[in-house]
């Protein structure tokens, strides 16, 4: 895609977004995230992909704030467009009620290149603070790849217990990369 193709494309405006798709479903949506993607991976720099993922955010941010969080493919979907890019670790809980509707997404920890300290202790008094009933645990892998490592399993096992306590599920677990997104529910790991 050549760079005046894509500041011609307003994906408000044209067919990468049906008329009223902001009243869509989340799994309307989900094609608008697919195109966006699509247009992200042409042929533009890094700035213009850049811009692209925020304008791209800008649109579906307001449906993921009423959005039903307990479906893998659209979490993974909205995750990996939101971190995929990101050059540190980066670890945030998305906190729901119970019926796995958002409550607030929250950036808990950032790290470096190739790792994160997560704390069980912040993670449950963020999740009793917003009165959550359930969460979904994400991170990045800055190297691109999504494979769970020994230690995203270790902690996911760690926090699923320690929230337990307080009778708050974990329901997934995300690793998100630039080569792709893993969830460990979809894999049997939680």
């Amino acid at each position: 895609m050549r760079q005046s193709d894509l500041f011609q494309a307003d994906p408000i405006r044209s067919d990468l977004c049906e008329p009223g798709v902001l009243d869509a479903n989340v799994g309307d949506t989900t094609k608008v995230a697919d195109r966006f993607a699509a247009l992200a991976a042409a042929d533009l720099s890094d700035r213009e992909q850049d811009s692209v993922i925020q304008l791209a955010l800008q649109v579906l941010e307001p449906r993921v704030s009423y959005t039903v969080m307990s479906d893998p493919t659209t979490s993974l979907q909205y995750f990996r467009l939101r971190l995929a890019r990101e050059p540190r670790e980066i670890f945030l809980c998305a906190f729901l009620d119970t019926r796995h509707r958002l409550i607030e997404m929250v950036e808990l920890f950032q790290g470096t290149l190739d790792g994160c300290s997560v704390h069980p202790r912040v993670v449950a008094q963020e999740a009793l603070r917003r009165n959550a009933a359930a969460c979904l645990i994400v991170h990045n892998h800055p190297s691109g790849d999504p494979t769970p490592s020994t230690a995203d399993v270790a902690i996911t096992k760690r926090l699923s217990e320690v929230l337990m306590l307080f009778d708050i599920r974990v329901l997934d677990h995300l690793v998100v990369g630039r080569d792709g997104a893993v969830s460990l529910a979809k894999e049997g790991r939680i």
